[in-house]
């Protein structure tokens, strides 16, 4: 399926018995989806990129490589994100999401620092880098139950900013909730971020070059499968698909693994769950107000969802003052 992320999380074990409405062998039909990009050959050496030194790769998607460098002029190590290939829709990806991500002005955004192409064609952003960083459900593990929902709190009040500017995120997932070594969110990777339409004054815009590509991406099916509400699978996303994919994001965190972790090997069986399955039940454990709330956001009808803000307010109200430290190191980290 192109462009939807897959991520393989399987465990031994027997499957459980999940209500689904269409026999097993019947596929799910998809919402259009662009062709999938023709990946280019390992390059042999980092990309190069005048006044910074790549130091390493911090992690790679269908859509391109992150990369760690040292601003030499400035002296300061950054994030360089560099898209997978030299094409001119690669290129547009890559600085939409620049201009789309530079104009959402919140602490746990990382701020955009440059944009442009690389000699060989591929295009390239330059961000604030998130030092020792973990994702959301790493970062829970052995972490009080107020400090995630002071992190969630705070990745939903990033999500209002973007919200607020008609700019939907897209690809809410632990991996992009990063959790810094001082106990501070930051949500990141917004490469198939979209730009919705609305009358507010305060909307993002793209520059006129980059408003067609913008059109031509409303259509396609982006996003990591496992975190997609119904909606999304249906063709129809929104800021309301960024709550439920959030609130999952938590359910994990509190859970230990994702809810679907013994239907990962089969993507259509995972479809089929989101489709016509239950609703996600928040784990056991947590007390009623949380868990009511993350019910809320996990509802399959988007309308019924409360806002990114409402959330915030909900998860602040019920951490009360709690204030997230710095994450312990743990061997191997």
């Amino acid at each position: 399926m192109a462009h939807l992320t897959w991520t393989t999380r399987t465990r031994d074990g027997d499957d459980p018995t999940l209500p689904v409405c269409l026999p097993s062998d019947e596929t799910i039909d998809l919402p259009p989806q662009p062709a999938p990009f023709v990946a280019l050959p390992a390059p042999s050496e980092r990309p190069w990129l005048s006044g910074f030194r790549v130091e390493a790769e911090l992690g790679r998607g269908s859509m391109g490589r992150v990369y760690r460098a040292y601003d030499l002029m400035r002296k300061r190590a950054v994030a360089l994100k560099v898209s997978s290939e030299a094409s001119a829709d690669a290129r547009a990806r890559v600085l939409a999401e620049a201009e789309l991500q530079a104009q959402l002005l919140h602490p746990a955004i990382p701020r955009v620092l440059g944009q442009g192409a690389l000699p060989d064609g591929r295009g390239y952003l330059l961000q604030d880098l998130v030092h020792g960083a973990r994702s959301l459900s790493d970062a829970a593990r052995g972490a009080r139950q107020a400090h995630v929902v002071l992190w969630a709190a705070r990745a939903a009040e990033a999500l209002a900013e973007a919200h607020g500017r008609c700019v939907a995120h897209g690809d809410v997932k632990p991996e992009n909730l990063l959790v810094d070594a001082h106990g501070r969110v930051f949500v990141i990777d917004w490469g198939v971020a979209r730009l919705g339409r609305c009358e507010r004054r305060s909307s993002a815009r793209l520059s006129p070059s980059l408003e067609e590509f913008a059109e031509r991406q409303g259509s396609w099916v982006q996003g990591t499968l496992a975190y997609m509400p119904p909606e999304t699978l249906q063709g129809h996303p929104g800021p309301a698909s960024d709550v439920y994919s959030l609130a999952l994001s938590m359910v994990e965190a509190f859970g230990g693994e994702h809810p679907f972790v013994r239907l990962m090997d089969d993507a259509n069986r995972v479809v089929k769950r989101v489709l016509y399955g239950p609703a996600v039940c928040p784990p056991a454990g947590l007390q009623p107000a949380l868990g009511e709330l993350l019910r809320r956001c996990l509802d399959k009808d988007p309308a019924a969802r409360p806002t990114s803000l409402e959330l915030a307010e909900g998860l602040r109200a019920f951490a009360g003052g709690t204030r997230p430290g710095p994450l312990r190191s743990r061997a191997g980290a």
